[in-house]
């Protein structure tokens, strides 16, 4: 599993945010996931065992389509880890809603390749939905481990984030 602690939104058209005016509200995504949150469940999943991936940056695709291999090359040559269909605009709507809010990725495979290897094959639905449901369990017992470990009351920032928000 990886926990990102940043993204990279390349998507289009998706409503992302609550604040459509007549206020103007600029939430703060510097820092877009709860640092105390992603800590929690680092912490957790190493002792589950899972194999962590302790930080990076998501980027976020316009799906359903999956990344040529064009893409994929740029993908990691701008140094980001993971790409996902799904990862924006939810961090940033939990952000205005001072919700804490932290990324999970269950990685599924190499998109369509790291390499310049044009015969690695590139990334079907049947392997990504087989390799995320073997991931599941793990996911689970993650959760349910974490949830209860979770403060009411939480001390990070996010609860705070419309402070200084509104001009």
């Amino acid at each position: 599993m990886s926990f990102c602690d940043q993204f990279v939104d390349r998507t289009w058209g998706r409503r992302d945010t609550f604040y459509d005016g007549p206020i103007t509200t600029h939430v703060s995504s510097a820092d877009p996931y709860c640092p105390d949150l992603r800590r929690v469940l680092v912490q957790e999943a190493c002792e589950l065992s899972i194999t962590v991936h302790d930080g990076g940056t998501v980027v976020v695709i316009q799906g359903p389509r999956f990344s040529t291999r064009a893409e994929s090359k740029w993908f990691s040559a701008m140094g980001w880890d993971v790409i996902n269909m799904t990862g924006y605009p939810e961090g940033y709507l939990a952000r205005e809603l001072e919700l804490c809010y932290a990324n999970i990725s269950l990685i599924t495979d190499y998109d369509a390749g790291l390499a310049d290897d044009p015969t690695m094959p590139a990334v079907s639905h049947h392997d990504v939905v087989a390799a995320f449901n073997a991931n599941n369990a793990s996911l689970r017992e993650l959760l349910f481990r974490v949830i209860p470990l979770l403060s009411e009351e939480p001390e990070c920032r996010c609860h705070s984030a419309l402070a200084g928000a509104r001009g």
